[in-house]
C-alpha cells in the first residue's frame, strides 16, 4: 500500500464513526485537510437546493453565513462541477484557468479573504435526492493539486459517499422512531410494549401513570403483572399468545377485563408487535389498556374545536367523563335548568341532537389525543 494511502485510513475510519455519531462530523474538516496535505476543507450536503454544512475548517467558518446566503450560487467550483459526471474528482484549474478565476465575484469577494486559491474535490450522490460536496483547499503559495492528489481523493470518496448514505438512513430511522413514540404517547389509550415473558420495553405516559398507581396493573421484577395471581397468569398467557403469532392456531393475543376496587374495570387487549425501534430491545407484543375511570382532561382542546366557552368546554368534558347532569350541576354550583340550557348550546355547536351523540363526537375527536 502506498504511503499516502495509509495516511487516509484513519480518516476513513472516522467518517464511518461519524455516520453513527453526528457530533463527530464537526471535527472532521481539519483531519480531511491534513490527510490531503492541505490547510482547509469543507463537506456539505445539498438538501432541497440548500447547502447544509457538515464540517468546515475555522478559516471558512467565519464567512459561512455569507456563503450560504449568497456565494453558494456564485461558487464557480460547485456550479461548474454540477455539469460534470458524478462522482468525479477535479482540481480548480479544470473548472476555470487561474487568470479567469481571479476575475470572478466568488474569488474577489469571498475566496481571497479566507486565504485559499487551489481546490481539489468532487460532487457526488449522498442519497436519493441529496448531493454531497467535498472541497479541499490550500493557498496559492502551496502550489496547485496534481494527478496523485486527485487519485488519493478518489480512493477516499467511495467511503465518504457510503458513510453519508448510512447517516441518511439512520437519520430516517431515528425520525421514524421519534414519530412512532410521539404517536404512542399522544393516544388516549395506555400502551405498553413487552417481550414474550412480559418484560416491559416501553410505556407511554398513560401507561406509566397506570403502573405507578399499581392497583389493577403493576410492575413486578421489570415485568407486567396484574393485582392478582390469576389475572397475572391470564395476562401473561395473552402476551405469550401474541408473541408466538406464527405458532398460534387461533387469533394471536386476546382481550380481558381486569376488576378494580370501587371503580369500573380496565379493559385490555394484547396483540402481536413485530417492528423494533432502533436502540430498543425488540418488543414481541403490544398491550392496549383502556381505563373508563380516566378523565378526558382536554377542555382547552374542546373549546378550540367546537368554539365553546370555557364553561361549556368543562361541561362537555364532564359529560364525556360519564358524569350525570345532576353531578355536573353540583360541580359547577349551577341549577339543573342552567346546565340543560348550556347542554343545548353544546349540542348545537357540536352538531349533535342528544347527550349520547355528543359524547360519541367528543370521544372520537382529536380531543382524546390532547394533553391540555
Amino acid at each position: 500500500m502506498p504511503i499516502k494511502d495509509k495516511e487516509i485510513w484513519p480518516l476513513i475510519e472516522n467518517v464511518y464513526e461519524a455516520a453513527l455519531d453526528e457530533s463527530i462530523w464537526y471535527a472532521l474538516a481539519p483531519q480531511i485537510g491534513s490527510a490531503f496535505g492541505s490547510t482547509s476543507a469543507t463537506l456539505l450536503i445539498q438538501e432541497s437546493g440548500q447547502p447544509k454544512i457538515l464540517t468546515m475548517t475555522e478559516n471558512i467558518r467565519s464567512s459561512m453565513d455569507s456563503y450560504k446566503q449568497y456565494f453558494w450560487d456564485k461558487d464557480v467550483w460547485v456550479q461548474s462541477g454540477l455539469r460534470f459526471a458524478m462522482p468525479q474528482v477535479r482540481v480548480s484549474q479544470e473548472f476555470l484557468p487561474d487568470a479567469e478565476f481571479q476575475e470572478t465575484e466568488f474569488y474577489r469577494e469571498w475566496v481571497r479573504h479566507i486565504d485559499i486559491f487551489h481546490m481539489v474535490g468532487s460532487i457526488f450522490r449522498a442519497g436519493q435526492d441529496d448531493l454531497g460536496v467535498i472541497a479541499i483547499h490550500r493557498p496559492r503559495s502551496a502550489g496547485s493539486y496534481q494527478e496523485e492528489d486527485k487519485t488519493l481523493v478518489a480512493r477516499f470518496l467511495p467511503h465518504l459517499q457510503r458513510a453519508l448514505q448510512i447517516r441518511k438512513r439512520l437519520g430516517q430511522a431515528s425520525e421514524l422512531q421519534r414519530l412512532s413514540l410521539e404517536a404512542l404517547s399522544r393516544t388516549d389509550t395506555a400502551i405498553i410494549l413487552v417481550a414474550a415473558d412480559g418484560r416491559i420495553i416501553f410505556a407511554n405516559p398513560d401507561a406509566e401513570a397506570l403502573l405507578t398507581r399499581g392497583r389493577a396493573l403493576r410492575i413486578q421484577s421489570g415485568r407486567l403483572a396484574a393485582a392478582t395471581p390469576s389475572d397475572t397468569a391470564r395476562l401473561l398467557s395473552l402476551i405469550r399468545s401474541a408473541s408466538n403469532m406464527g405458532e398460534a392456531r387461533n387469533e394471536p393475543g386476546g382481550v380481558m377485563a381486569i376488576p378494580q376496587a370501587n371503580a369500573l374495570p380496565l379493559t385490555l387487549m394484547a396483540a402481536p408487535f413485530r417492528s423494533a425501534f432502533p436502540g430498543l430491545a425488540s418488543p414481541s407484543a403490544i398491550v392496549f389498556i383502556r381505563d373508563p375511570n380516566r378523565s378526558l382532561s382536554a377542555a382547552a382542546t374542546l373549546q378550540a374545536l367546537f368554539r365553546l366557552t370555557p364553561t361549556e368546554a368543562r361541561i362537555a368534558q364532564a359529560l364525556a367523563d360519564g358524569k350525570t347532569i345532576a353531578e355536573i350541576a353540583a360541580d359547577h354550583r349551577a341549577t339543573l335548568q342552567t346546565v340543560r340550557k348550556q347542554l343545548k348550546i353544546i349540542f348545537t355547536k357540536t352538531g349533535t341532537n342528544r347527550q349520547a351523540q355528543c359524547v360519541a363526537v367528543i370521544l372520537r375527536s382529536v380531543a382524546t389525543i390532547s394533553r391540555g
